[in-house]
């Protein structure tokens, strides 16, 4: 994506009962909804712990109702809501134990790429384990984790209390905070990449710190009722500032809105789609970084080790690509050039600079671009023990940098200098400021800078 502009967003529409799944669809996508969530086994239909053989007729409708194609791209399958896998009662836990496989099995044989499972509470411990039986075969299926913002339990104790509905009061205990059934569940998946977060938005929201919380998590789908929006003076549904806020918030992930519930509107449920269309499009303009980072801001990435590993082409594209590091390292090597050479010698006096660990040639390109605005001659060393980066630094020495440059393919802590550098540069920082060993090379690299050097 370019960058000052943002894509459309993907909306979708969730279904609690489809007769018709080919009207459903077909009514989805007139009004612009881009997919469905429908229950992949009848919401009602309540299995008991026999084996499916001793149904004589199909559990659910047949995959021939939609093409695979359509499967696998506008509907997203919601797990029976009355399946409960942790119930203390015996029965309808294996009960929900099997139905819950016999519906995931389902989903992968649709072809379907996510379903959507809805946490009462705090214990998901054989939930977990049903889960992770699929994770640890390698299925595709992403499973989306519905929760509520705030315990419904916390409404009625404020009725209870005397409080107003809207009151929010912190959770008493953890088991009552539903981020924490979804850290139990997410802990116990050893944190895998397919599980993602999709809050249940609420007409009262949680605290400043809470909503933080929940924007720090891997949220791919929010969950919007119809009864959240509010009439503006025109009658037209609109959210409050505060929900307003967090969805703006929640937009820079890429969630993905699920619009639920009927329509207040006399319009229908077109409206609400178009609300949230504008009010996605009302962000600002994504900047450069901001584009570039996407889809990495949830997700932890293995410390890289380019002493000891050849960085690929977008690693040294994501470094190349902040706005301000490379100008900072300009502006000291303009100085220290103006420093160096004074005004009377800038004719005769050539000063040596060595980039040692030049990677793709960043610094090598500001330090030419110091020494043409400080009016200065340089001599410039690019030292890249990355064999890969040095085919482009090469390319850049032919095509532009021409003798004003030497490459040098090697180690920059074996290399035999054959001269003393007057400045030498480096970014030597790695992913944690010092896994590249920056005080090991540097200090080996100290062997050919000027003892007046800098």
């Amino acid at each position: 994506m370019a960058s000052g502009t943002r894509k459309n967003i993907s909306v979708g529409r969730d279904m609690h009962a489809v007769p018709d799944l080919n009207n459903a669809v077909a009514d989805a996508a007139s009004i612009g909804f881009d997919f469905i969530v429908a229950p992949i086994f009848h919401p009602r239909f309540q299995r008991c712990a026999a084996p499916e053989a001793d149904y004589p007729y199909a559990l659910t409708r047949s995959d021939f109702v939609l093409p695979s194609n359509e499967w696998s791209r506008i509907v997203v399958g919601r797990i029976s809501p009355w399946i409960d896998v942790d119930s203390p009662c015996e029965h309808l836990r294996k009960s929900s134990e099997r139905a819950l496989v016999q519906e995931i099995n389902y989903a992968i044989h649709l072809c379907q790429p996510t379903v959507i499972i809805s946490l009462r509470n705090v214990n998901c411990a054989n939930l977990a384990r049903i889960i992770n039986s699929y994770l640890v075969k390698n299925t595709q299926l992403q499973f989306w984790i519905q929760t509520p913002l705030i315990h419904p339990r916390a409404f009625v104790d404020n009725l209870v209390d005397g409080d107003s509905p809207s009151a929010y009061h912190p959770p008493a205990s953890r088991d009552d905070d539903p981020w924490h059934w979804w850290n139990t569940l997410r802990m116990l998946c050893s944190n895998s990449t397919k599980l993602g977060l999709v809050p249940e938005i609420q007409a009262n929201l949680p605290d400043h710190d809470i909503l933080s919380r929940l924007c720090g998590e891997p949220v791919v789908a929010a969950v919007l009722p119809t009864h959240v929006f509010l009439n503006n003076n025109k009658g037209f549904p609109v959210l409050s500032q505060l929900h307003q806020s967090l969805m703006q918030r929640l937009f820079k992930l890429d969630i993905q809105p699920i619009v639920s519930g009927s329509a207040k509107h006399e319009r229908g449920i077109k409206v609400y789609l178009q609300y949230i269309s504008h009010l996605h499009q009302s962000l600002p303009a994504p900047g450069p970084v901001e584009s570039f980072a996407r889809g990495y801001e949830d997700f932890l990435q293995s410390p890289l080790q380019p002493l000891h590993d050849n960085l690929e082409s977008q690693t040294y594209e994501v470094f190349e690509k902040d706005p301000i590091k490379y100008k900072q390292y300009q502006e000291a090597v303009y100085r220290a050039l103006l420093d160096r050479v004074p005004e009377a010698e800038k004719d005769t006096k050539v000063t040596t600079v060595m980039v040692v660990g030049a990677g793709r040639g960043p610094l090598v390109r500001q330090s030419l671009e110091a020494a043409s605005r400080a009016q200065r001659l340089v001599r410039v060393y690019a030292v890249e023990k990355n064999p890969n980066a040095v085919v482009t630094l090469r390319t850049f020495k032919e095509e532009e940098w021409k003798d004003r440059v030497t490459v040098v393919a090697g180690d920059m802590r074996q290399w035999d200098a054959p001269v003393k550098a007057d400045i030498l540069v480096s970014e030597l920082l790695g992913s944690f400021s010092d896994n590249e060993l920056s005080p090991e090379c540097l200090d080996g690299a100290q062997s050919f800078l000027k003892e007046d050097g800098i």
